[in-house]
């Protein structure tokens, strides 16, 4: 994991314990903020951004190496 100037922190994981195929082509990725805030992926309306949820805490599973890109590019913005 890794944390961005704005306290965004970013996991990404892989093994048999995870949602991914273990790291061949996919991970998990998990995202909050310093306030132990948890983000996952709005697709709505053609625009993608990270929503905060409401549960503890939220993982999105199976993401591939672009997606995990475009992931850590979105919380190093918000």
């Amino acid at each position: 994991q890794m944390t961005f100037q704005n306290g965004c922190t970013i996991s990404v994981q892989f093994s048999k314990y995870n949602y991914s195929d273990q790291g061949e082509t996919t991970a998990e990725v998990a995202v909050w903020d310093k306030d132990d805030n948890w983000y996952v992926l709005n697709e709505e309306d053609n625009h993608i951004s990270l929503i905060k949820v409401e549960e503890h805490s939220d993982v999105m599973g199976y993401c591939t190496a672009d997606s995990i890109s475009f992931i850590m590019e979105l919380a190093r913005k918000l």
